[in-house]
């Protein structure tokens, strides 16, 4: 995959799942994104829990403004958009499920199952946004967040 977002500043975080300590480093691409992601995937499996990892993914360390969170499943990730006080999230119309899944942020936060998307399809969308500051049409972001 050709590294988007690479040559532009990007900030990178989660959360240890028994610690709680913020883990957070620069990171120059999606390629990164993806590895990092991977790495927190694999840490919360192995803590046994059932909580999925939660990541905060930035245009710097202190620059909450116009950012994406993403909730790392094994096959799918959903992703939260933050601007201008405003929040969208990534929606599968194909699932109707009405299941939710626990996501550790700073703090677990309940997330609807059909706001998760194919692994594939969640990663285009973070390449596109940190290339061109937008956000996939076919991610489907809806305003409704806590709606499942």
């Amino acid at each position: 995959m050709k590294d988007q977002g690479a040559g532009r500043a990007f900030y990178l975080s989660y959360w240890h799942p028994s610690t709680c300590t913020e883990i957070g480093r620069p990171v120059a691409g999606v390629d990164e994104v993806v590895t990092l992601a991977d790495q927190a995937a694999e840490l919360y499996l192995a803590e046994g829990g059932d909580r999925l990892a939660g990541m905060a993914l930035s245009h710097g360390a202190d620059v909450p403004e116009n950012s994406l969170n993403l909730f790392v499943g094994p096959a799918r990730w959903a992703i939260a958009h933050y601007a201008d006080f405003s929040q969208t999230v990534t929606r599968d119309p194909h699932r109707a499920d009405r299941t939710w899944q626990t996501v550790q942020l700073d703090e677990p936060l309940e997330i609807p199952s059909n706001c998760f998307i194919d692994r594939a399809l969640a990663i285009a969308t973070v390449s596109l946004w940190m290339a061109e500051d937008v956000l996939l049409e076919a991610a489907g972001f809806s305003d409704d967040l806590f709606n499942p």
